[in-house]
């Protein structure tokens, strides 16, 4: 720190000075007295203000601790057995380890690169085990930090769509049943309108007008039109963790009349209905491509990961691949034209 580096020079300037007065002389003797009174001053002082700066490090927070990126790459079909998996666990009376402690365990066999094969062949060993009481091969992680942070990020994932305690289906595919669709694994990939970026979500092609799902309960936070999206509608789950995001919706009728941001939605509700509006800043306009819906999920630990760089978008490829067996029945109104869920 500079200013204790010159306390040395400070002292030496005054101790000579004070040297070249006559000792007998009372001047001198007040002038000797004044030089020792302000170097225990600048000694205070400077001890005072590296006291200072020593508490002023003591009390400076500490960096919040939450997950900052997820790369989730379970197929479809390790997502199918897992959760069956999980049911069977259930119904033995286990009813700790669920389908996010099994996905973790796989993940630390396999580096977090999903194998169907091998991923099949360690998941029986693991339910052979568990299921002659023998849980050691995963109690063993309890403990493990990667163990941790695969099972908080793929609960933060799954919560909304496999039930942590019964291991059922609770989320829907965001394509009602009976309308056809189809789409293809493009996570990442390049888009250019507006400027360079990933594209993060899933497109899901079909017909205009096909009534759109929300996946899991929650709120609406987002309705309207955005330059990029289109008409969109987006949903914040119950325990805040999870974003969905619908968008490109039909022009002119996007979504149902009466919903509104703030409306509570639940799982297999109709939201919306598929379209191709977006890439505009003026409203209600189609864009030059086939009508889609582009759906997308984005992860929140903190309030910090909301909006900005440190957002994280997940691949749903595979999840809408798994919910393809638990979709929505819809019925339409003759009058209002609208859809509604069949219970």
């Amino acid at each position: 720190m500079k200013k204790l580096l010159l306390l040395p020079v400070l002292v030496t300037t005054l101790v000579l000075t004070s040297a070249f007065i006559p000792q007998n002389y009372e001047i001198g003797k007040e002038r000797n007295s004044n030089f020792s009174e302000n170097i225990q001053s600048v000694i205070e002082i400077e001890s005072s203000m590296v006291s200072t700066e020593e508490k002023m490090e003591e009390k400076k927070p500490e960096e919040k601790k939450f997950i900052k990126w997820i790369e989730f790459n379970p197929s479809y079909q390790i997502l199918g057995r897992v959760q069956k998996a999980h049911v069977k666990l259930v119904s033995k009376g286990i009813t700790d380890i669920g389908s996010c402690e099994i996905l973790a365990y796989l993940a630390l066999k396999n580096s977090n690169r999903f194998n169907i094969k091998a991923d099949t062949k360690n998941l029986s060993k693991l339910m052979k085990e568990l299921e002659s009481g023998n849980r050691e091969s995963i109690d063993k992680y309890e403990d493990n930090k990667y163990f941790k942070y695969y099972v908080e990020s793929y609960h933060a994932v799954l919560d909304g769509i496999i039930d942590a305690k019964s291991g059922t289906i609770i989320g829907f595919h965001p394509i009602a049943k009976g309308f056809w669709h189809t789409g293809y694994s493009d996570f990442g990939n390049s888009r250019t309108y507006g400027f360079k970026r990933r594209h993060l979500g899933h497109d899901l092609y079909g017909g205009v007008g096909t009534p759109i799902i929300s996946m899991e309960s929650g709120t609406i936070t987002e309705l309207g039109w955005n330059r990029y999206g289109g008409w969109r509608v987006g949903i914040r789950s119950e325990d805040t963790k999870r974003y969905y995001y619908y968008a490109h919706l039909r022009k002119d009728h996007p979504y149902p009349a009466h919903l509104k941001i703030g409306d509570k939605v639940e799982a297999g509700q109709v939201i919306g209905y598929l379209g191709q509006t977006g890439y505009s800043s003026k409203e209600n306009v189609n864009m030059k491509t086939k009508a889609h819906l582009h759906f997308g999920m984005q992860i929140i630990f903190d309030k910090s990961q909301e909006d900005g760089n440190g957002e994280i978008w997940i691949d749903v490829y595979n999840i809408c691949k798994f919910l393809s067996a638990n979709k929505a029945k819809v019925v339409k109104d003759t009058e209002t034209k609208e859809y509604s869920r069949v219970i």
